[in-house]
């Protein structure tokens, strides 16, 4: 079966919605996006939020398939590649171990109410920036 590879252009509003139905965390991971994360070897990166299908569009052909997708970081999206997993618990299970293998760590978390107060979450960032002696483009 051959799969259209034209990506669904996802609305604002979807993407909140998705992101929403998992606390505005990865569904995997259960990382608050807008954390940054570092690895050895590695820049530290902020968790960004990506519509992940759960059952790879390689194995239903339904790329807008709103019941198969879930919010994900794009750590977990990269490291779950096309896995099929019988459920998110399981697939939690298995990333975890990756995340742990990578040497990935959380270095800075943001509030969740934070999602509702825009202003809040980048003063918490640009003070957490300040400590690990990193400047803003701004300053």
């Amino acid at each position: 079966m051959e799969v259209d590879r034209h990506l669904k252009h996802w609305t604002d509003t979807q993407r909140w919605i998705i992101a929403a139905e998992t606390g505005f965390a990865c569904a995997y991971c259960q990382i608050i996006f807008g954390s940054v994360v570092s690895r050895p070897g590695h820049e530290p990166r902020v968790l960004r939020m990506q519509v992940d299908h759960f059952i790879p569009v390689s194995w239903t052909g339904r790329e807008g398939d709103r019941a198969n997708c879930v919010a994900a970081c794009q750590i977990c999206n990269a490291l779950k590649q096309d896995a099929i997993f019988d459920s998110v618990v399981n697939a939690r299970r298995q990333l975890d171990r990756l995340w742990v293998k990578g040497g990935y760590r959380v270095e800075f978390i943001p509030a969740r109410s934070n999602f509702e107060d825009p202003d809040g979450w980048a003063r918490d960032y640009a003070r957490y920036l300040r400590t690990v002696g990193v400047r803003m483009d701004a300053e």
